[in-house]
């Protein structure tokens, strides 16, 4: 009601009736976005690597140490912290990308610098060789490609398609056709769960991001051996982006999605969430807390850690052990890693003390609101300090202010404790003086304000007295001669 009403009032006034209601859904957003935030326990985010001034508009990986990034021209390696073009692209511009793990190779699609033609690549990362797939004459570029099987999905604005990996020339199957192009049914992101088993047995998921929800498809093959579309349900439904259990929880901004061993991660607003046991929870960032590009951190407390609008997201292989997963911003690559086996995190409940005294070896942090407490692992701690770059002393974030007030407690992990403020008045000194000159500030401005009173009671008297603003006085000399002086 506090956040409709004003918006009532304004609406009476054309002129800023837009400005208002665009006011309010940022309030809406902002409220309605923090309630129900549920924290990964385990969870730590760290920068990865530093875009530059590189434009990059994909990301993908098979681990760590294999990683990928496309923009408009070309494909490149990050190999020890510098990019390595493995595919570059002459009279056209990438417009989709996609790393399929089970066949080793990158999908790329180009539309010709004419915009008469989309093509789609796969290159071959053992090969270390490009080969043409499928072309289309048409203009409406993909928003995601996903491989499963022997198949590669591609969606668009204008349909969902299946390409047969094994058979170039066989028709594609259409799987959806979207009547409207701006419509609430249109996928934006692609991602599938155990892609390399037979299609009836994958797990297809999709953003519908115009519906502003999570989609789970099943895929089966006809007969005559085509593909359709058997099921479609919603995963995830449009609210207010809470999380909690999956019946509850509610999506606020979705735009891309990924598979990650048994869980579906999800960018939505400014944060990354995730899908696993029929629960919501949010690894990264909050989706109605968004910040610039400038101003992002990455802090061992969940709540204190601030994203920009993320641009794309990545998942380890299905074969290797998972829990990393790489978030690409405007300003960074940002590495989420899980760390399940955490025994510190379960002592969060039971206050400082405990946690900071656990034999376990674990730190405490702890925030202005009633839910921001969390202990950790020192071990952990002390690999997210190695991670950033550059390198930080873990125990500095006890002995050093931190952005945001969020305050962290260390001796468990054999951090000295910063020293207490010194006793008696000497803290009081700063606030002393401020209140000090706020006395002569306002002692300042009585008298200038008196003095000024004075004068104007002055000038009305002489008004009232002798109809004029000023009076003349005559001062005569031995000499008879005098001078005048006049006064208001």
């Amino acid at each position: 009601y506090f956040i409709l009403c004003p918006c009532e009032l304004c609406a009476m006034w054309p002129p800023l009736q837009l400005r208002c209601l665009a006011l309010c859904a940022v309030a809406l957003r902002t409220v309605l976005g923090e309630a129900g935030r549920e924290y990964v326990p385990g969870s730590w985010s760290s920068s990865f690597y530093r875009t530059h001034e590189v434009r990059l508009g994909f990301l993908g990986m098979v681990n760590e140490h294999s990683v990928y990034f496309a923009t408009k021209n070309g494909v490149s390696a990050l190999h020890e912290g510098l990019l390595t073009p493995v595919v570059e692209v002459h009279e056209a511009e990438i417009t989709a990308f996609h790393l399929c793990h089970h066949r080793s190779s990158i999908f790329y699609e180009a539309l010709s610098k004419d915009g008469g033609v989309l093509t789609i690549y796969e290159y071959s990362l053992t090969r270390r060789e490009s080969a043409k797939i499928r072309a289309f004459q048409e203009t409406v570029p993909a928003t995601a490609l996903a491989c499963v099987d022997q198949l590669l999905l591609r969606a668009s604005a204008a349909s969902l398609l299946a390409i047969s990996l094994q058979h170039g020339s066989a028709p594609a199957s259409m799987l959806q056709k979207f009547r409207d192009p701006e419509g609430a049914d249109v996928l934006s992101s692609l991602a599938v769960g155990f892609a390399a088993d037979v299609v009836s047995q994958a797990h297809v998921y999709a953003v519908a991001a115009r519906n502003r929800s999570v989609m789970r498809l099943q895929l089966q093959e006809d007969l005559n051996g085509g593909l359709h579309v058997a099921s479609s349900e919603q995963l995830l439904a449009s609210g207010s982006g809470s999380d909690g259990q999956l019946a509850e929880a509610s999506a606020l901004e979705p735009r891309q999605v990924a598979w990650d061993h048994g869980k579906v991660l999800f960018l939505d607003g400014c944060s990354v969430r995730q899908v696993h046991d029929n629960s919501v929870s949010t690894l990264l960032g909050s989706p109605a807390d968004c910040v610039e590009a400038g101003n992002e951190t990455l802090q061992p407390a969940f709540w204190a850690s601030k994203l920009s609008r993320p641009i794309a997201l990545a998942t380890e292989a299905e074969a290797t052990s998972g829990g990393t997963a790489l978030v690409l911003t405007a300003a960074q690559v940002a590495r989420i890693t899980q760390h399940e086996d955490d025994a510190c995190a379960g002592l969060t409940s039971s206050g400082e003390a405990a946690c900071v005294k656990a034999a376990a070896g674990c730190g405490w942090a702890e925030g202005r609101k009633a839910k921001q407490r969390q202990c950790f692992s020192c071990s952990a701690l002390q690999e997210w300090a190695d991670a950033q770059r550059p390198t930080l002393e873990a125990c500095s974030l006890e002995l050093t202010p931190q952005l945001g007030p969020t305050r962290y407690s260390l001796q468990g992990c054999g951090c000295v404790p910063p020293p207490s403020p010194p006793s008696g008045n000497g803290g009081d000194s700063a606030s002393t003086i401020q209140a000090f000159l706020a006395v002569l500030v306002v002692i300042a401005l009585v008298v200038v304000g008196a003095m000024k009173y004075r004068e104007r009671r002055r000038t009305e008297m002489m008004r009232e007295l002798y109809g004029v603003d000023t009076a003349e006085f005559h001062t005569f000399n031995d000499d008879e001669s005098y001078y005048t002086r006049a006064r208001p």
